[in-house]
């Protein structure tokens, strides 16, 4: 099953993008996704984890369920917005 085209972000973990939407994180082995209204039918087994320190709870996805993850991302592709871009900070001084 193809997932379509993605771009991937390197922060300290991998952000996965999908039409410039953030719908993926990957921390070393393990996909997280965060708990959204439109997944939770989909998720309801998914054990869950925090990719880091101060982060709410997001689901764990077995990357190999290809026909899960396909049916989570065109679930959220359709919720999520584009973020906007931030402005730069003003150096002070």
């Amino acid at each position: 099953m193809h997932l379509g085209p993605c771009s991937v972000l390197k922060i300290s973990q991998y952000l996965s993008l999908r039409n410039d939407k953030p719908l993926l994180l990957v921390c070393d082995t393990t996909v997280l996704v965060k708990q959204h209204e439109c997944i939770r039918q989909l998720t309801t087994t998914l054990e869950k984890g925090l990719p880091y320190k101060g982060a709410r709870e997001h689901h764990i996805v077995d990357i190999d369920d290809r026909i899960l993850l396909e049916a989570i991302v065109q679930e959220l592709e359709r919720v999520v917005p584009v973020p906007s871009k931030r402005k730069p900070k003003k150096k002070s001084g």
